[in-house]
């Protein structure tokens, strides 16, 4: 009898602890038919019991044959009942973009987790990201064309100069069409075919391709600009075929067609032309050149070629050996002042001020590994000695985590007066420490 009273007692012991141990969650929207081009939402949920004491570390990773766009809004916290133990959570959200048909499979990664799992001691938990696979698919209707262009929104425009009026034979006007798609990239955006009938003479130009991000870093569209020009050889009545472009509507899931029109115009005679070309002249004798060895006619062009040459390579020579070291240098120092305590701060004053208790809270976590590394939220607040303070903190919670009415008396900018009372006296207190002169040196 003490045996299955000793099994029990250590079955509900290890049930406990397994109870109170982070969790990860992490799902796919939508879970199924998923069509190529079609944006996949992934999203990662991680789950602590008591409180956070620092920002988890989602990973960035990458997909094959796919775009993976990193969360861009600001995580959401919750709170949760799990087996009788609140869980305070946090989500991101990744998107996904298949760019081909077939099965993705997202890669391993690892996040970490800093928590209080006895508070206020602080403790650091690894969470494996879930195994989650998905298939895309190409629509049963595009199965058949040579591209698949998935898009949300596609534009094609078109633009004379100059206008096709008044027109004569050798005459050249020129053509572009701009094709935009919504969330598309536009090295994906296929190229146009410009044809023209008999008499007419086509002369394209190289293709220009434009993605444009919007302030935030985030993609909004493809452009890609096509030119053409075409000279009108000869006199009469043309027409110009209408140019189509098949794309895929992700909105309504039908294939849609965008077509620029038949063009149709005249070319009149142009009898200047022709008395613009230059007279037969009789066959002259030709006379007899001195005959001059290839080093002598080509030797000042040889020694200018040399010497472009030389400087191209000395050029080559100095990108390839110092301008890695410069993009580092400046990407360091960006990524710097965007990990710095005041950057972290400013976002904090932000969101207290805006009223917004989700943001302030992952905020202020952020901020606080940043000025007091390794130090939890509890220890900030009893080191601070300020009563208000932890007040104010501890309303935050109840403002995040309780369903009492206790959840109004939480206001942003009191917080924010005592937050910058706080960081501005370690502020004076180490100037003035860094002031003192030694008595002996």
């Amino acid at each position: 009898m003490k045996r299955c009273l000793w099994l029990a007692a250590v079955a509900l012991g290890c049930a406990s602890a397994t109870a109170q141990a982070p969790m990860i969650r992490a799902h796919l929207e939508p879970a199924g038919k998923i069509i190529v081009g079609e944006p996949v939402r992934l999203v990662v949920t991680v789950l602590v019991p008591n409180y956070f004491t620092g920002s988890p570390d989602f990973p960035e990773f990458e997909l094959e044959n796919a775009i993976v766009v990193l969360p861009q809004e600001t995580p959401q916290n919750s709170s949760e009942q799990v087996r009788g133990v609140t869980y305070s959570g946090i989500t991101e959200v990744y998107t996904l973009y298949p760019q081909q048909p077939g099965d993705f499979s997202l890669p391993p990664a690892e996040i970490d987790v800093p928590y209080a799992s006895t508070p206020p001691k602080t403790t650091l938990a690894h969470l494996a990201l879930p195994s989650l696979t998905f298939h895309a698919d190409l629509p049963e209707e595009a199965k058949g064309l040579d591209y698949f262009l998935p898009t949300t929104e596609l534009t094609l425009q078109e633009h004379w100069s100059p206008a096709l009026q008044k027109l004569r034979a050798g005459d050249t006007v020129e053509r572009t069409v701009t094709v935009t798609a919504v969330k598309m990239q536009a090295m994906l955006i296929p190229p146009l075919s410009f044809e023209a009938p008999d008499g007419i003479r086509v002369y394209q130009e190289e293709p220009a391709v434009q993605d444009v991000k919007s302030s935030r870093n985030e993609f909004l569209f493809g452009r890609r600009t096509q030119q053409a020009k075409y000279f009108i050889q000869k006199q009469g009545s043309y027409t110009l075929p209408p140019i189509e472009l098949k794309w895929w509507n992700l909105s309504t899931r039908r294939l849609m067609t965008a077509v620029l029109p038949a063009v149709r115009f005249e070319a009149a005679a142009n009898p200047e032309a022709v008395a613009e070309l230059p007279p037969e002249q009789p066959p002259v004798a030709a006379v007899q050149q001195p005959q001059v060895s290839f080093w002598e006619r080509y030797r000042r062009r040889l020694y200018i070629a040399s010497a472009c040459l030389l400087a191209a390579l000395l050029l080559l020579w100095l990108a390839y050996r110092w301008l890695p070291a410069v993009f580092r240098s400046i990407k360091l120092q960006r990524q710097r002042r965007r990990e710095s305590e005041p950057a972290y701060f400013r976002a904090l004053l932000k969101a207290c001020k805006g009223n917004h208790p989700m943001e302030a809270y992952a905020a202020l976590l952020r901020w606080l590994n940043r000025w007091s590394p390794g130090k939890p939220l509890d220890d900030a607040i009893a080191r601070s000695h300020d009563t208000e303070l932890a007040i104010e903190i501890d309303r935050l919670g109840a403002a995040l985590f309780s369903s009492s009415a206790t959840n109004g008396l939480w206001n942003g900018r009191r917080l924010a007066k005592c937050l910058e009372k706080l960081r501005q006296q370690k502020t004076s207190s180490s100037t003035r420490k860094s002031a003192l002169v030694k008595l002996n040196p």
